[in-house]
């Protein structure tokens, strides 16, 4: 591993950040992120719009820059030979999945996503134990595997295939978690994971993909309990296309609101942005399939909750409802209104209140196992 710039203050400062915005909650995760060196793990990336091919092992501050500031980084789109989009995660939502995790010295992991590697060498850091990771694309696969050597990771062994299938050889997993946004979750998983382990996946819901915790009861049934925020880019294959519809319509552009159909107080006006406005988006979720993540034509103003019914839309900001314009999103905005009215009555419960069964879904061939009749222990 060679390097002419000390990256360390770096690492250091990026973890003091994620401290204050609650996303590193343990010195076991902090020390990880302070030991595994983040940009060994970037090779080239479209920070600026166009592709920029960086040497890892002779970065410049401005990668060191870009590495260890709280962005998610594009590594391949598309348009280039990896066939699809894949970045490294930004580092409050890695740690944040990694609290979530709970992970200890010797629990066997599976990771569906392998992405830069960077995520599985921090696993691999806190448990000490082998970690197997799974990844669509053999180019994403390749570049991790050169990484992952950069970056002297030497418990990561980085399988190309079909996450949907996971990796029999290496189970059973005492934890499988995924990396990238799915639909549901892979039955083939269940036969991989040790009797009392667990999955944490990004599941769809309400237009999101918050982090869903998924483990037997004694019946031997599926519980998934909501563990935290997070958004993450839709998985390839069967994991996501193979949901008989599509769970989030994030692309979907629909007609502004009119100012004079604003609805200003229907929602608390104390609503913060990063904690009881996504309890409240998690809460419309549960009750109303229709809560998506989507925007207006012509701004950005309007972008995030929103409840859509075709070419209806209600929007739902931290200062109030805004319907679009017509008499049937008036009478959708009056579900919305009360909606929120429960949600303060009941004690305005957190994201991580709502749990869910899992329920068949997606095609015949690539059968998922979907959240489905969602409660909230405030209501039980």
């Amino acid at each position: 591993m060679t390097t002419t710039l000390d990256w360390t203050p770096r690492a250091q400062a990026l973890t003091a950040d994620l401290r204050t915005k609650n996303a590193l909650r343990s010195e076991t995760v902090a020390a990880a992120i302070e030991a595994v060196p983040r940009h060994l793990f970037i090779a080239g990336h479209y920070a600026t719009g166009q592709h920029t091919t960086v040497d890892p092992e002779q970065p410049t501050d401005e990668l060191l820059r870009l590495a260890y500031t709280d962005r998610g980084i594009m590594t391949h789109t598309p348009a280039d030979d990896a066939g699809g989009f894949s970045s490294a995660s930004q580092p409050s939502i890695v740690a944040k999945t990694l609290e979530a995790a709970q992970l200890r010295p010797g629990l066997k992991v599976l990771e569906i996503g392998a992405g830069t590697g960077w995520n599985a060498a921090l696993i691999a850091h806190i448990t000490g134990a082998n970690v197997h990771t799974v990844e669509a694309s053999p180019l994403v696969a390749a570049e991790a595997r050169e990484a992952l050597a950069r970056a002297d990771s030497r418990h990561v062994a980085v399988h190309t295939g079909d996450g949907y299938l996971g990796h029999p050889e290496g189970g059973p997993y005492d934890l499988i978690l995924v990396t990238c946004g799915i639909a549901g979750i892979s039955p083939a998983w269940l036969d991989q994971l040790a009797p009392d382990g667990a999955i944490l996946a990004p599941v769809a819901h309400g237009g999101l993909h918050p982090l869903l915790r998924v483990t037997r009861t004694d019946a031997d049934s599926l519980v998934g309990q909501l563990v935290a925020n997070a958004d993450f880019m839709n998985a390839t294959g069967p994991l996501y296309a193979g949901a008989a519809t599509s769970p989030a319509t994030r692309g979907q552009r629909l007609p502004a609101p009119a100012a004079s159909c604003a609805r200003l107080h229907p929602t608390p006006g104390d609503l913060d942005a990063r904690g009881s406005y996504v309890d409240l988006w998690m809460h419309l979720a549960a009750r109303d399939a229709r809560t998506t993540c989507a925007g207006a034509e012509g701004t950005t103003d309007y972008t995030g909750c929103a409840l859509v019914d075709d070419d209806i839309a209600v929007f739902v900001q931290p200062g109030g409802l805004h319907p679009a314009p017509g008499p049937k999103a008036q009478d959708l905005a009056d579900q919305v209104a009360q909606y929120v009215t429960d949600w303060d009555h009941e004690g305005r419960p957190a994201l991580t209140a709502w749990s869910c069964t899992l329920a068949p879904a997606g095609t015949t061939e690539h059968p998922l196992l979907s959240p489905a009749n969602w409660s909230s222990r405030e209501r039980n």
